[in-house]
């Protein structure tokens, strides 16, 4: 009896077209949104003095970490995705927490995660975001629109890079 051929998966980062991505600097943007993956404390207390540098400036800046062990989750108390918001079968992100973020039409989405985490790429990909950026990492080829180069594991020159690339200043109301 002949074999069924293997039926073709689709690719997981498949290009979305009803999404126009394009280049936006901070003083094009107002909502910006940061995806992580929970390391340890420094590395949170950095996301956070940083969401809060960008609102004292004007931004409306949210948070949005994957943490992946439940011992850590339970003293973590920013908005966070766990394993247990993932699909049993794909192990992507399937809750209204993850759902938020990718459809908020952001002007900017910045990943300041370092590793491969599939969960946060995917959330980056199905981003609205006009502007998805990311480390200048192969991994982000396909989630991300503006790499920046940076050393891998130093998320303050990352952030550093971000903000000198897109030209970070307070942020004004347009006049129309």
């Amino acid at each position: 009896m002949p074999q069924a051929a293997p039926v073709p998966v689709a690719p997981l980062f498949t290009p979305q077209d009803q999404i126009k991505h394009e280049f936006v600097n901070f003083s094009a943007s107002y909502r910006v949104c940061i995806l992580s993956e929970y390391e340890d404390e420094a590395q949170v207390e950095t996301i956070i003095a940083y969401q809060k540098k960008l609102e004292k400036m004007g931004y409306d800046a949210d948070v949005l970490f994957f943490i992946d062990n439940i011992e850590k989750e339970k003293a973590f108390y920013h908005q966070k995705f766990t394993p247990e918001d993932l699909d049993k079968k794909t192990l992507l992100p399937h809750s209204p927490k993850t759902d938020r973020v990718i459809v908020k039409k952001y002007d900017l989405l910045l990943n300041l995660y370092f590793r491969e985490c599939l969960p946060l790429q995917y959330v980056s990909h199905m981003s609205y975001a006009k502007c998805r950026v990311a480390p200048f990492i192969s991994t982000f080829t396909k989630c991300a629109d503006l790499l920046i180069p940076c050393t891998a594991g130093q998320l303050e020159e990352l952030i550093q890079q971000i903000n000198e690339t897109l030209n970070l200043k307070p942020h004004e109301r347009k006049t129309f």
